[in-house]
């Protein structure tokens, strides 16, 4: 479901500087991918220069229920997998959204990146500042 119409993602690690971090991507038909992230910034043109590493061994659970045009997504997982390094656990969240389109996406995120792609390490927000 890479980069296939609409999709829930949640990018999320604890890398102390923001290079190694998990994406989890579900979309309405609970097809699910977890890959692991190694970002090395941006190129000239603002794109994100990205290895990806698919995992295979899937250790996120997740459920969807859909309702008029929209679903809600749940995603389950042991935080000790998302470990990425030693430092606090930050996070960032996007919906993509199609309009039944694949290439025409809008894109949203819970803290805006004001970039083209949600690859931008910079504005993730630490976990722990939303939960209690």
């Amino acid at each position: 479901i890479h980069s296939e119409g609409d999709a829930f993602e949640i990018l999320i690690g604890t890398d102390p500087e923001r290079k190694v971090y998990y994406e989890i991507e579900i979309n309405p038909n609970n097809e699910l991918m977890v890959a692991e992230m190694v970002n090395h910034g941006f190129d000239e043109n603002m794109e994100p220069v990205l290895d990806i590493h698919f995992v295979d061994d899937c250790f996120v659970e997740s459920e969807v229920e859909k309702w008029g045009n929209g679903y809600t997504a749940t995603v389950k997982f042991n935080k000790k997998d998302i470990f990425s390094g030693d430092g606090e656990i930050y996070f960032n969240a996007y919906r993509l959204e199609t309009d039944g389109g694949e290439m025409d996406k809008h894109l949203f995120a819970l803290f805006p990146t004001n970039l083209p792609k949600f690859h931008s390490p910079e504005h993730f927000a630490y976990l722990k500042d939303y939960i209690k």
